[in-house]
């Protein structure tokens, strides 16, 4: 039996030993975990985890700006980018679903308070968020409040899905209209984009809501 006399991670070992362990990189960072074959790897289960994977992947490629800010300042600070941390919440919270009412448009970060309310109307060919936000803490100012819709679809196999968002950067902060949109329904979100006291920027997290445009 070998017996190590570093750190078992203190060299640089990449890779899958004897079919028994992987070591290899995460940001950086050294991991060893054990060697798996699944018995079988088409299982529904699986299937719908590659699903929902693929489309949550698809989502971030074409998501505006909008959306992908929140999500990336809540991956300041830690072992994960905007993306990973999109796509994994997508998978954990949508799959195997057959609609998108689990969708999370804004995670929250940095301490940002969401709306006290945010509701969503439909018009024709548009939706209008409407929003009540809180008393900001002593020092924050609310900068803008934003609304992203998406067409309502199955989380597990529609690659084609594209998310549109829209902001009101003007006190009181409180309509959002996206108009060019179809006759069919969609998932809403709204947050509000703080900045703090010291200059730095923090997110709400989203509420939900769901309109068919006329």
């Amino acid at each position: 039996m070998a017996r190590p006399t570093a750190p078992l991670l203190s060299f640089g070992a990449s890779g899958t030993v004897a079919k028994t362990v992987v070591y290899s990189k995460w940001k950086g960072r050294p991991y060893v975990r054990r060697h798996v074959i699944p018995s079988n790897p088409n299982t529904v289960s699986q299937q719908s985890t590659r699903g929902a994977f693929s489309v949550a992947n698809a989502m971030w490629l074409t998501a505006p700006a909008l959306l992908v800010a929140p999500w990336d300042r809540f991956a300041v600070g830690q072992v994960l980018t905007g993306r990973n941390a999109f796509v994994g919440r997508y998978v954990k919270d949508n799959r195997g679903q057959v609609d998108l009412a689990n969708l999370i448009f804004s995670p929250g970060a940095k301490g940002g308070l969401p709306p006290v309310s945010f509701s969503a109307a439909a018009g024709i060919g548009e939706i209008t968020g409407t929003f009540v936000t809180p008393t900001p803490p002593d020092g924050w100012v609310v900068e803008a409040v934003v609304m992203a819709v998406v067409k309502d679809a199955d989380p597990d196999t529609t690659l084609l899905t594209q998310i549109d968002a829209a902001e009101d950067a003007a006190a009181p902060f409180d309509t959002v209209v996206i108009s060019g949109l179809d006759t069919v329904l969609y998932r809403c979100g709204g947050w509000i984009r703080w900045a703090k006291p010291d200059g730095s920027i923090a997110y709400s997290v989203s509420l939900s809501d769901s309109a068919t445009p006329t």
